[in-house]
């Protein structure tokens, strides 16, 4: 007998399973409590996803996967048939409204900025936000911000991306900051915070942004997703001059990720440090070491790996909150 705990919409949930229990019988378990179909299941653990086509195999779960049983943190996505209703009739409302168009705003003091032809190529296509919200202007200009990045329309432009829709997630997948479906058909995110009272900041939701766009070639999140969800957040800072050299986004905005959600520095690149070789470190700032190979680094090397570790903890942070499909 296993107990094994998952978090679905928020809420950590657990359920005990035997050592026979196969990926089948586990799914039908976590069905059961969530009242989500089998078919609508999601189960995502340490980067990886269950794959639907496991549960036609006979030997047990504990045995494909025995870290499930070792206190892994394991997410389950998931709608159920009330949440589909709820998405359907907001899914009617966005098709009446497709034929739509705003009355012309007044002009505004600043030129503003358009597309040549090149980044025409390589954009985002309709932009939706969710219409039973209110402050739907303002979600619309976040999206609309995005779009027009400086960073990100040269990163769609060099990676010669083009996503088909942008739209606002729903606050109810609390689980989730965002998602990508079929490697850039749609992505998804998460632009409000929970009490709904306003809006998660700028740079928070454009890494969230950035971590999709790396779905756009990696599926998993392995050591391959992870150096190119790196690359994007070192290039957006390289392509967008108003950071001047990718610090300062504005006159009172830092991205730095280290800190997590908020920006980004890549502090393990410019000392040269490999990001597999310390992720199961241990290491204090300032303190000893239980590693005596670090007895004699310089303060400099230290604070490098101290950085490793935070952006490596970052990143699994992530990885949990991303429902790419």
């Amino acid at each position: 007998m296993a107990s094994i705990q998952y978090t679905f919409k928020g809420q950590k949930l657990s359920l005990d399973i035997l050592t026979s229990t196969t990926v089948a019988d586990f799914l039908e378990l976590i069905a059961e409590q969530t009242q989500v179909p089998v078919s609508g299941l999601k189960v995502m653990f340490k980067g990886k996803v269950l794959r639907p086509e496991e549960s036609e195999e006979s030997k047990p779960i504990l045995e494909q996967h025995p870290v499930l049983a070792s206190g892994a943190k394991i997410f389950v996505l998931g709608t159920t048939e009330q949440d589909l209703a709820k998405v359907q009739a907001i899914d009617q409302h966005i098709n009446t409204r497709k034929n739509y168009r705003p009355p012309p705003t007044a002009k505004r003091s600043q030129p503003v900025r358009t597309l040549d032809d090149d980044d025409n190529k390589y954009v985002f296509g309709d932009i939706q936000v969710l219409p039973q919200f209110n402050q739907q202007d303002k979600a619309r200009a976040i999206l609309e911000r995005l779009r027009m990045d400086k960073g990100i329309v040269g990163i769609m432009k060099l990676h010669q991306w083009r996503v088909g829709s942008l739209i606002e997630l729903s606050p109810a997948e609390k689980s989730i900051l965002g998602y990508n479906r079929n490697k850039g058909q749609l992505i998804a995110l998460r632009l409000r915070t929970d009490d709904l009272e306003g809006f998660r900041h700028y740079d928070a939701i454009r890494k969230v942004l950035l971590h999709e766009l790396a779905h756009n070639v990696w599926g998993d999140h392995d050591d391959n997703f992870h150096a190119l969800n790196r690359q994007l957040n070192k290039e957006v800072q390289q392509l967008d001059w108003t950071a001047h050299g990718g610090r300062n986004l504005s006159k009172d905005t830092f991205f730095d990720p280290a800190n997590g959600l908020t920006g980004y520095h890549d502090d393990l690149e410019d000392h040269g440090e490999d990001a597999q070789s310390w992720r199961g470190g241990t290491f204090v700032l300032g303190g000893g070491s239980r590693r005596a190979e670090n007895s004699g680094l310089t303060t400099r090397e230290l604070v490098a790996r101290a950085a490793q570790l935070r952006q490596i903890e970052s990143e699994k942070d992530e990885d949990g909150m991303c429902g790419a499909k």
